[in-house]
């Protein structure tokens, strides 16, 4: 595992994050133990960064929408904080269906929630949650209410980072060269359909901020199983899915295993979210990508999924 500094703050984190949106029960159904004893395997393997959102959970969920946040903070609080990077959200509420409410005082409840459930006194990274939301009809209030907040929360030891997370490529470009943030959480825009980042970096880069990169299986879609009930999909491009799917098949390699490979192969990104709810899984991935990449394969891949090559999936409407 290798270790990185974000941007400008001093903040060393692992290539590899654990995503805890999965164990809050938003691609399937999660057993609580489980869970928590993947939590503790992310560590054993050398990751420290673990990243949660007090809207990753079905109504359905063990603890609701907050399930993730509970679950997460039930596995870390057995780990020594000092060697832990945390990250959580605010401004959305709930993901089925999406509530949101960037006001200054609806941040601060949501902060004082999530140190509670993550049996913590200060969170690492705190980021406004998918301001694009609604065809950005909450952009101005987070950008001015809710980065008010953070930053308040920050003079006030609560947080050490302020952040945005965004899956709007438009609205990054309008937000980052224009705003002071120390981190900024980008989702689906490095992956094997979608290399958009790419072009944000330099912004990043030129800004001093740190840049977290999430969702190297494009939000369940490039996996075996297939998206979740929420993704926003079409039959046509579910079939250029299903072509790859095949490919990856007949030559015995797990579409999964070149995804967070290529996710993590770009020395521009310091780290790179992903999701699971299960140790087999969690180690898959780790072991995979201490692997040599099959860069013939990857690039196979990519023909196969070239007619979705840098779509424009809507998840203003549905879920990260």
């Amino acid at each position: 595992m290798k270790y990185n500094t974000l941007g400008e703050t001093n903040i060393k984190i692992s290539e590899l994050g654990f995503g805890a949106s999965a164990i809050g029960g938003m691609f399937n159904n999660v057993e609580k133990d489980e869970a928590i004893k993947t939590v503790h395997n992310a560590f054993d393997r050398g990751i420290n960064y673990f990243d949660t959102s007090p809207a990753y959970g079905r109504s359905t969920s063990t603890y609701g929408p907050v399930t993730s946040e509970t679950l997460l903070g039930q596995g870390l609080k057995d780990l020594k904080r000092s060697e832990i990077i945390l990250s959580t959200k605010a401004g959305k509420i709930a993901s089925l269906p999406p509530e949101l409410n960037f006001s200054y005082q609806a941040i601060l409840k949501s902060v004082e929630g999530s140190l509670k459930r993550l049996q913590t006194d200060y969170i690492d990274m705190l980021f406004l949650h998918d301001i694009e939301y609604n065809k950005g009809t909450h952009l101005e209030m987070a950008l001015n209410e809710g980065l008010a907040a953070l930053r308040d929360l920050k003079k006030a030891g609560k947080i050490r980072a302020v952040g945005v997370s965004c899956y709007s490529i438009e609205v990054l470009n309008k937000v980052i060269p224009n705003y002071d943030l120390d981190t900024v959480l980008v989702h689906n825009h490095y992956t094997l359909i979608n290399d958009e980042l790419l072009d944000l970096i330099p912004k990043i880069k030129a800004k001093g901020m740190g840049l977290v990169s999430a969702s190297p299986f494009a939000s369940g879609l490039l996996t075996h199983q297939g998206p979740p009930d929420w993704y926003p999909i079409n039959n046509k491009d579910l079939c250029v899915i299903n072509k790859t799917l095949n490919f990856c098949r007949e030559n015995n390699v797990p579409i999964e295993k070149l995804a967070v490979q290529y996710a993590l192969s770009n020395p521009e990104i310091p780290t790179t979210l992903f999701s699971c709810t299960e140790r087999s899984i969690l180690n898959k991935n780790v072991d995979w990508i201490e692997e040599p990449i099959d860069q013939a394969m990857i690039e196979n891949i990519k023909q196969f999924l070239e007619p979705i090559r840098n779509k424009d999936f809507d998840f203003g409407e549905y879920n990260d």
